[in-house]
């Protein structure tokens, strides 16, 4: 996800923290600082008040990448490739890089988050049970009992919240999977799970103006915009089904390009932007040894070089090693290529037969060619 930088490594999964995170991390701090805790007890100092609520936020947020990574085990188990996990402004999300292989994969995968959640609420309410019922003999037991109290309720809302039969929620996935596996139709059951999204978005759009209409803009605002994401992510699911299904058979032999401009390994940077990037307007380029990919280099990677310094800095240093790259095979199916394009934002895929570069497989043409179906009335004719 742009805009995210790696904070660790669990379990071979990069974890990641968008630049929105801080703000929603703030306020909740805020929140709990100013009003949750407060509000409950009155009696403490501001210092330790502050101190407890970061507490509780941090632990928040902790159990938030525990549901992720609910997911991500589950999906290893049925060897789906987890990329990374990144928290954001909503909450977390699971970045996988292929769609679930069988409706019993997404089930579980989908089950799994709201399950952990339940777990963790489960936990930290017995412990705000036994805080206090000890309070009395363990006056230390007060704080642990208010953050264990806080995590409680929040997972259990959290766990409810995704359980909302609309996808990308959890629990629109959980839905498209039963209908996926009554029907036998992934793509009829996405359509189905993903229109739920759309429905379940208008009605939060309703509450949520009914809330500022009641003096509470602040959470309907909230309301409003959680909508938003949840309606613009339904509304993509549709069309990356709609794309799945017009390509159909296709192979990605049939649309890749041999016409492809490459860079030698060992090249320096002023030399490959002399000599290829400028006369070509190109975006990417692949790095090869002997016709043998060995890497992939991008303007974003160019740029964090200075000028004065692109004489001296060969391409190596700075290109994504073919070991960290998705390619295909002329003879996948195009299906396979746009799971790997997933919501990235590269340009194009490699295409590699027997460890040789042998295409460039493009975005864009993928798109024109599913454009080019619906004018000439392909896809209504099925």
């Amino acid at each position: 996800m742009p805009g995210s930088f790696r904070v660790a490594r669990i379990l071979g999964i990069d974890i990641r923290v968008h630049i929105s995170w801080l703000l929603i991390f703030f306020l909740v701090l805020l929140s709990l600082a100013d009003q949750v805790f407060p509000a409950s007890y009155p009696q403490w100092s501001q210092q330790k008040t502050f101190i407890v609520s970061a507490i509780a936020a941090f632990l928040f947020f902790a159990a938030v990448l525990l549901h992720e990574l609910a997911h991500a085990i589950v999906a290893l188990r049925f060897k789906m490739s987890v990329s990374s996990i990144t928290l954001f402004l909503l909450g977390g999300v699971a970045n996988l890089t292929k769609e679930p292989p069988s409706a019993k994969a997404e089930f579980l995968m989908a089950a799994a988050g709201p399950a952990a959640s339940f777990v963790i609420a489960g936990a930290s309410t017995l412990v705000a049970i036994y805080a206090g019922d000890n309070m009395g003999r363990l006056p230390a037991l007060e704080p642990v009992g208010a953050v264990a109290g806080y995590l409680g309720v929040i997972n259990f809302y959290v766990a409810l919240f995704n359980l909302l039969p609309g996808f990308p929620l959890d629990g629109g996935r959980v839905l498209r999977s039963v209908i996926w596996g009554f029907r036998r139709d992934r793509v009829a059951a996405t359509r189905i799970a993903a229109r739920g999204g759309q429905l379940v978005a208008g009605a939060m759009v309703l509450y949520a103006a009914s809330r500022v209409f009641d003096g509470e803009p602040t959470s309907g605002l909230w309301l409003g915009l959680i909508a938003y994401f949840l309606y613009s992510a339904a509304s993509q699911s549709l069309q990356q089904e709609r794309v799945t299904a017009a390509v159909g058979s296709v192979r990605v032999g049939q649309l890749m390009t041999t016409d492809f401009r490459s860079a030698p390994a060992g090249i320096a940077i002023g030399q490959l932007i002399r000599d290829i990037v400028l006369p070509h307007n190109l975006q990417a380029i692949p790095v090869v040894a002997q016709d043998r990919l060995v890497g992939l280099v991008t303007i974003a990677d160019l740029r964090k070089v200075e000028q004065d310094q692109w004489a001296t800095t060969a391409v190596e240093a700075v290109m994504t090693p073919v070991t960290e790259l998705a390619t295909v095979s002329p003879g996948d199916q195009l299906v396979a290529a746009l799971d790997k394009f997933g919501t990235g934002d590269l340009p194009l895929l490699a295409v590699v037969e027997n460890g040789s570069l042998v295409g460039l497989l493009y975005r864009e043409s993928v798109v024109g060619y599913v454009r080019m179906r619906e004018m000439l009335g392909f896809d209504s004719r099925r």
